[in-house]
């Protein structure tokens, strides 16, 4: 009884819909029950709700499609320059080698002349012991005249050193003469002379030989000092960025407990979020941040989580809008300016989903 009752007063219930044209015809009506209507108005509001949920689908999309692009951008570019520094430490590496290799050809040929030079020397005693002769002062012949040639090594470089091309071959008959001899072969006076300028050149190629294993080792010596000097810079540089994060940290941490105010810039009688990682930029760094979270975030290049260091900015926020600020201290912690009923904060890097994590220093 109830539902027909509910059917006849609700459910059958019509409305009638009049249309006046401009004729005279009679107007056009009908009934339409007001179900229909209901049906109708659920239908728009499920299209409504659809093409929201599509709109802001679409906007968080373009947004997660940008910072994706900036990051393939920024990955290029750190290969780019990752690609150049290999090239050039292979370009190094290869000059290195060719010195290494040129150094080792010179001594090897400087221990090749010693040892040529040795059985030179070596040769030449022989031939002496043969002649019977020794290293000894000798007379020239001629009148008031004397030449000594000693030698430590008992070897003719003294005489052919003193004496004149065109006397060698009489200062060496001369010689014979002095020991004993009154004789000596042509092909013995052949080789004494042989020898002696054989000695000459060696001496002369040995010595041109040292200057230019000294000329090389000084090359190599002052391409070492470069590299080295190069090396120390890059460290300085890494330790002084690495000292900067650290105090940047350490600011942070020395103002936990400090008063949070919306709107306020100075952790001493307060300040919000931004404004806290805007002081201890500037106040460690001279850098200038933008006064806001948002703003903040369009600075510096962006960074993974698992690459953040200390000094860098965690941005927090929902919808695809950034709305907090925080820095990151290391080992997954980071300190903010959290709301006027905690104050400065230390917490832990996933308190929140971070929307994003840049570096503004150029590391």
């Amino acid at each position: 009884m109830k539902w027909k009752k509910f059917k006849k007063d609700l459910v059958s219930l019509n409305y009638t819909v009049m249309l006046l044209p401009h004729s005279e015809k009679k107007p056009i009506h009908f009934k339409i029950p007001v179900w229909v209507l209901g049906l109708i108005f659920l239908l728009l509001l499920i299209f409504t709700g659809t093409c929201l949920f599509f709109a802001g689908s679409r906007y968080q999309l373009a947004e997660v499609q940008k910072e994706k692009a900036e990051l393939e951008q920024e990955w290029i570019r750190l290969t780019e320059e990752k690609q150049a520094a290999d090239e050039e430490n292979e370009l190094l590496r290869i000059a290195q080698e060719a010195q290494e290799e040129e150094l080792k050809n010179l001594e090897q040929e400087a221990r090749n002349m010693i040892q040529e030079l040795n059985e030179l020397i070596q040769r030449e005693n022989e031939i002496r012991q043969e002649l019977g002769l020794t290293p000894d002062a000798f007379d020239m012949g001629g009148e008031g005249s004397e030449a000594e040639t000693t030698s430590p090594e008992g070897s003719p470089e003294a005489a052919h050193e003193y004496m004149p091309q065109s006397y060698q071959l009489d200062a060496v008959q001369m010689l014979v003469n002095t020991a004993g001899f009154e004789t000596l072969s042509s092909e013995s006076l052949a080789i004494l002379m042989e020898d002696a300028a054989s000695f000459q050149f060696i001496q002369e190629e040995l010595c041109l030989l040292q200057n230019s294993l000294t000329e090389k080792t000084g090359e190599y010596d002052e391409y070492l000092s470069v590299i080295t000097a190069k090396k120390e810079a890059e460290a300085e540089e890494r330790a002084r960025k690495e000292a900067v994060r650290t105090s940047i940290a350490d600011t942070a941490l020395s103002f936990i407990g400090g008063p949070y105010v919306y709107g306020g810039s100075n952790p001493n009688t307060g300040t919000d979020c931004s404004g806290f990682t805007k002081y201890i930029y500037e106040q460690v760094t001279g850098i200038s941040l933008n006064r806001t979270a948002a703003a903040q975030s369009t600075q510096g290049h962006p960074v993974s989580a698992e690459t953040a260091k200390p000094g860098d900015l965690v941005f927090y926020g929902s919808g695809g809008s950034i709305t907090h600020v925080a820095i990151y201290i290391g080992n997954g912690q980071i300190v903010h300016a959290a709301n006027s009923r905690k104050g400065i904060i230390q917490s832990d890097l996933y308190y929140q989903t971070p929307v994003k994590i840049v570096s503004i220093l150029d590391d």
